[in-house]
């Protein structure tokens, strides 16, 4: 009879277990054992069911493994558990097994009723919940879970697992977001394949050291900007280094130190964005170096990756790899097409870029052939990221390679340059020592000369000072010429465009009124109006004040094309009013917050007076800054009710013996000259201006143009803290 019941006890025992799906582990091999068959869940919570005993054969069977955005019962479910039978073979007894976990949600793991591991925080309150994703960039960053198989053949993996609420799940670039793998490996084999979850090989390395060249090439081109401005293709080219370089490790940085599901899925949003910002920023470069304008293709690129960016943060579902077919139709081939073309259309220096988009091509067909190549697994993975990486590398690296021997090019011609301009300085330096020599040598037959001929030396002595006076005038003037006219030249066309557009834009705005304006319901047509007379308002204001910006640049013109040192009959008071709003607006420019008064009281009858008028301009230009910039460093040192003033004026004046002449003033309350400095200030090359503010050069312009130039007086009144005051007095000859 005890026979009986000890044989029905074990029946019954062997029937329960038999009823229930049982998953056997015979072996563990290298790439591991992923746990995604039978497997059984219940929504809901209940300590009990961690237990080996509990009977879970009516539970809904389930692939955990699946991606979490596949599976809606899971993302119905609040909290729940998972389990699953597993039978080990004898050979792992005692073997101490590491458990990797791959999850989106919070989990609690336990082996025949005991926790063995634990991540994220799992709560019955979904506020409370915090999904933990263990997984790492490779399989030797996974943090994982160590067992040991004990001699019971039969164990039970139990999963208590809670969902964070509001955590949108990217698939990005088909990568799978299991909802739970569970993968076992033996202890001491786990860190010595580097294969990801679904056994490719990971290449995580290549990413960081990619990463890192991106970043120095980064750096290298944006410093090469910072000291030349004019080559903005290392801008551009600086900016695709440096969105390449964190497109490359932000996901092995993710996913190697940060763990919260939430912070992964942005993470994707960001991978996104700097993976399309890199294509346009190339893009950019690469029109940038063959001085083509930014246009239509570039700015359909932009609006195509914004939408892709939104409709994938706003969880559309878009087939796999279309991020990667945009950049490659809108961004990649045109940036390709440029560079195969290069050193036909630009000439054999351009080789390194067409070789750039040679490889390019190449290499990605080689990448899309290696599937169908008759190798093993593994090899087709290794070649899968050898082609993947020179086919991106072809490209940056052709056009760092490029903009290198540009740059060393120019460093060579600047050299051959600076050769020509030493031995030029050489020349003039000879030609100046054999003027000195001349003039010692008629200086010496002057004295011998001197007690029958004292009258003609006297004159003679005066008109060789005279004309060295303006020699050296007119050699410090010619480049301010110069650049006037270039300046001038280059604001011309640009201010044309806005002159002729602005006149366009009024002719349509009158097409408009008379023919679609007239179709609009009158309930609309007062708005319209209005909007229409604003814009002619606007117009009109951009055609008035873009003609005075022609006048302004072509009295530059006017003024470059003279001859330097011609006198001619100048309104001074018009002078001295141009001047002085050019002065205010370009102190305006340096500081947006500037604001001044002025106070001008200008002689009406002044008349004209014979001046060289770009010299005087200059001059005026000069003390009018100066003054502007005295009174703003007063402002800010002074209180709130301090006013920043400067004053002009013009006078004519009758001197001793009936000659006239004109007398300007320029006066401010601003910070003043100290006095120990004042008889400095007309020193060449000194200022009382900060480093790199000042060149200590205008006011000693400004004193030889007046009293060598035109023979007059500049004087100079000023108190520390109280202002200071400018009077330029020039001989008026003649009054037309």
């Amino acid at each position: 009879m005890k026979l009986l019941s000890l044989v029905v006890l074990l029946f019954l025992i062997g029937e329960q277990v038999l009823g229930q799906a049982v998953v056997r582990i015979d072996s563990l091999p290298a790439q591991g054992v992923v746990l995604n068959q039978g497997w059984r869940w219940q929504a809901g919570d209940n300590p009990n069911w961690a237990k080996a005993d509990v009977d879970d054969r009516h539970w809904p069977t389930i692939d955990p493994t699946q991606n979490i955005t596949e599976l809606a019962q899971i993302q119905q479910t609040s909290i729940g558990w998972l389990r699953l039978h597993l039978r080990f073979d004898s050979t792992l007894t005692s073997q101490v097994i590491s458990l990797l976990v791959d999850q989106q949600v919070a989990s609690q793991i336990y082996l025949n009723g005991r926790l063995i591991g634990q991540f994220g925080r799992v709560s019955a309150n979904p506020d409370q919940v915090e999904a933990y994703n263990p997984s790492g960039a490779d399989q030797a960053l996974w943090q994982a879970t160590h067992f040991q198989v004990d001699t019971q053949p039969h164990q039970v993996l139990a999963v208590r697992f809670a969902r964070q609420p509001k955590i949108p799940y990217f698939k990005f670039w088909g990568q799978p977001i299991p909802f739970l793998l569970i993968k076992l490996h033996q202890a001491d084999q786990r860190n010595q394949y580097r294969m990801d979850s679904v056994g490719n090989f990971d290449a995580t390395f290549l990413d960081y050291f990619k990463g890192g060249l991106f970043l120095i090439l980064s750096l290298l081109h944006l410093l090469f900007y910072k000291w030349y401005p004019a080559q903005k293709v290392n801008a551009w080219f600086g900016l695709y280094c440096f969105l390449a370089a964190w497109a490359y490790l932000n996901q092995p940085l993710i996913y190697q130190y940060v763990h919260s599901v939430p912070l992964r899925m942005y993470g994707a949003v960001g991978q996104l964005v700097l993976y399309f910002g890199g294509h346009l920023a190339f893009l950019g470069a690469v029109y940038i170096i063959f001085d083509k304008r930014i246009g239509v293709l570039f700015y359909t690129a932009l609006l195509v990756f914004t939408v892709y960016v939104i409709l994938f943060a706003l969880q559309v579902n878009m087939p796999d790899g279309l991020s990667i077919l945009l950049a490659l139709l809108l961004t990649d081939v045109q940036a390709t097409r440029l560079l195969l073309l290069a050193a036909r259309k630009r000439g054999p220096e351009y080789w390194i870029l067409t070789m750039g988009g040679i490889g390019f091509i190449v290499f990605l067909i080689a990448y899309i052939a290696v599937p169908f190549l008759p190798v093993t697994v593994f090899t087709k993975h290794i070649l899968l990221h050898v082609f993947y990486n020179f086919s991106t590398l072809s490209s940056p690296v052709s056009v760092t390679l490029f903009l290198a021997t540009r740059f060393a090019q120019t460093n060579h011609s600047l050299a051959e340059k600076l050769l020509e301009v030493e031995a030029l300085s050489a020349q003039t330096l000879a030609q100046e020592q054999e003027k000195q020599h001349l003039l010692t040598t008629q200086n010496e037959t002057l004295e011998e000369q001197v007690s029958i001929r004292t009258a003609q030396l006297s004159q003679s002595l005066n008109e060789l000072k005279e004309t060295q006076a303006q020699l050296i005038q007119k050699e410090k003037l010619a480049s301010l010429g110069e650049l006037t006219a270039g300046i001038a030249h280059e604001i011309q066309n640009p201010l044309n465009f806005v002159n002729n557009f602005s006149e366009v834009s009024t002719e349509l705005i009158e097409e408009l009124k008379e023919g679609p304006f007239q179709q609009l319901p009158e309930s609309d047509k007062e708005h319209a109006g209005e909007i229409l007379s604003d814009l002619e308002q606007n117009l009109q204001k951009i055609t008035q004040h873009g003609n005075r910006a022609s006048r302004i640049v072509k009295g530059m013109l006017e003024h470059s094309r003279s001859s330097p040192g011609e006198r001619q009959a100048t309104d001074l008071n018009a002078l001295a009013d141009e001047y002085l709003r050019l002065a205010y607006q370009g102190q305006r420019a340096r500081d947006k917050a500037f604001q001044c008064r002025v106070v001008t009281n200008f002689d009406s009858a002044l008349g004209r007076v014979d001046v060289v008028p770009a010299e005087i301009g200059r001059v005026l230009l000069n003390l009018l800054t100066n003054a502007f910039y005295a009174v703003n460093e007063q402002r800010k040192a002074a209180s709130a009710d301090y006013t920043p003033t400067v004053w002009v004026s013009t006078l004519q004046k009758a001197e001793p013996g009936g000659q006239r002449a004109v007398e300007i003033r320029i006066a401010d309350n601003g910070t003043g000259i100290a006095e120990s400095v004042k008889a400095k200030i007309f020193q060449p090359f000194f200022t009382t201006k900060p480093t790199g503010e000042g060149t200590g050069l205008g006011l000693s312009l400004s004193y030889d143009i007046i009293t060598q130039g035109h023979q007059g007086s500049l004087q100079v009144s000023s108190e520390e803290g109280q202002g200071t005051e400018f009077m330029i007095q020039l001989p008026q000859l003649e009054k037309v």
